[in-house]
């Protein structure tokens, strides 16, 4: 049985508590609010894995904690975490012989996969142009706000990047705007040229009532879609003056989290068990987070940004 710790409050991480409770081989031994907290706890119990919420500040502290104690490390904000740091949190992990796994990854969501697998298989035959669009509401006034395209296109960026290989050349453009009531919102659009010749466009928006995701793949031989509004298996109809908590499509979309949080953490329990390599590793978001990097330097200075030798011209 796999001991785990969650480093964040039991309130906090609900979801992440209900997850590992569906992993028939993992047990979650404790809870740490604080990095004293997460110290007491590896020095007094039995631990293997440190779980670290994403919603934890300065994760980097926590990781470096946990690696130096000798456990396998997982940072639901890893791929928030800049690249120096990333890489010398992953640096001080290998050196301590414990793995560091980043979460927040699409390589664990049904439809991805899913996509990939038929991609890979030849069902569109050879790719063409792919849309993906990834949408959320717009942060809080006053909040912290980071990169759109780190924080919105970090997870998009390495999926097709893992589905069509490395990304040659970038070109985006950010607008943003300020409404009545004083919210910023923002909207990007991005267009990747893969080393294959595959044309990718990503919209990436902080202006929407609710999260949303899609893709539209298109190839020579077929084309497939997703939309995370559209493909809700019950559409409910509500008289306005009554109070619902929770709608019908946000419960789903719940379960849906839900069943990634709970897949990817048995992955990583049975690779770890069965001393197999991960599905994906933080060389993996180092690299999507170059090409975040590289978007944002576009959307900059207005110029196309050349990641790698090969292809023309986007």
């Amino acid at each position: 049985m796999v001991k785990v710790v969650v480093a964040g409050s039991q309130e906090t991480g609900k979801t992440c508590c209900e997850a590992w409770s569906g992993v028939k081989a993992a047990e979650v031994v404790g809870y740490a609010g604080s990095l004293e907290k997460l110290r007491e706890l590896l020095q007094e119990k039995e631990v293997d894995i440190v779980d670290i919420l994403s919603s934890v500040e300065e994760s980097a502290e926590w990781i470096a904690l946990a690696a130096k104690e000798k456990k396998h490390v997982i940072c639901g904000a890893g791929g928030q975490l800049g690249q120096i740091a990333l890489r010398k949190a992953n640096e001080l992990c290998e050196a301590r012989e414990v793995k560091l796994v980043l979460g927040s990854s699409l390589r664990f969501s049904p439809e991805y996969v899913q996509a990939r697998e038929q991609v890979r298989q030849g069902a569109i035959g050879n790719p063409g142009v792919i849309r993906v669009r990834r949408s959320a509401p717009a942060p809080e006034a006053g909040s912290a706000k980071g990169c759109i395209f780190h924080e919105l296109g970090v997870a998009e960026f390495d999926w097709l990047r893992w589905t069509f290989g490395d990304v040659v050349r970038v070109m985006a453009r950010r607008v943003k705007h300020t409404d009545d009531s004083g919210q910023e919102l923002e909207y990007a659009l991005v267009m990747l040229r893969m080393e294959d010749g595959t044309i990718a466009h990503v919209e990436l928006s902080w202006a929407e009532a609710s999260e949303r995701a899609a893709f539209e793949i298109t190839g020579d031989a077929g084309m497939i879609q997703h939309d995370s509004h559209d493909s809700q298996p019950i559409l409910w109809q509500t008289n306005k003056r009554l109070e619902q908590k929770v709608l019908g499509w946000e419960r789903f979309a719940q379960l849906a989290q839900l069943e990634r949080e709970r897949s990817f953490r048995e992955h990583v329990v049975s690779c770890l068990s069965k001393h197999e390599a991960l599905a994906i590793a933080p060389e993996d978001i180092l690299q999507a987070q170059k090409i975040a990097q590289a978007t944002r330097q576009s959307a900059e200075s207005g110029q196309p940004v050349q990641l790698m030798d090969g292809g023309d011209s986007i």
